[in-house]
């Protein structure tokens, strides 16, 4: 257990991490040298979100444990790693033995690293101006971007998705979601 405690968190955290980018420039590197090489996206992601669920899984280890009576923090979480282990073999599987569509060619990836780095800003705004108004912004703004423009129907999945996280978040579970410095400075 102190391995899983090592590992969990702080410089083990780190080194463990190192180790799984490590491990998977290797699957990377094995797979474009084999006969799978027109496969190596298809063998990667799922490598690599079996890793990530390892990582969570290993922080997931060093929660408190609910009384036998109780449903610990550490169900839903365990659920949702069993479940990205599951699927991941399969798409590997899947990739392993050319069930699968090769992989594309490459495109131009501007879209998407601008994309990620739009979603970066949005979680970063998300501190100063809260959780709906900057779902708002990033949620039109990302539309229109990726060249969506029906305003009616811009506005309305905008609006249904902010009622769906009012009402199932903090109403229904009772998770605030951030309100935002710049708010709680002016409203207290």
């Amino acid at each position: 257990m102190e391995v899983v405690k090592f590992l969990g968190k702080g410089p083990g955290l780190a080194l463990l991490l190192g180790i799984m980018i490590a491990v998977l420039g290797v699957v990377i590197f094995l797979a474009r040298r084999s006969s799978k090489k027109e496969y190596t996206g298809r063998i990667t992601f799922p490598v690599l979100f079996m890793e990530i669920a390892f990582v969570f899984l290993i922080i997931l280890l060093g929660f408190k444990k609910g009384s036998a009576n109780t449903v610990g923090p550490e169900v839903v979480p365990l659920l949702w790693i069993i479940g990205i282990f599951a699927f991941s073999i399969i798409l590997l599987v899947k990739a392993l033995l050319g069930h699968e569509e090769k992989d594309p060619e490459w495109g131009n990836i501007k879209v998407t690293i601008t994309y990620i780095l739009f979603t970066i800003l949005y979680l970063i705004i998300m501190q100063y101006l809260g959780y709906y108004i900057s779902t708002v912004l990033f949620l039109i703004g990302g539309m229109y971007y990726l060249t969506y423009r029906n305003w009616k129907v811009m506005i309305s999945l905008t609006a249904g998705w902010l009622v769906f996280s009012y009402l199932a978040f903090y109403k229904l579970l009772y998770v605030p979601l951030p309100q935002g410095k710049l708010i709680s400075w002016i409203f207290g």
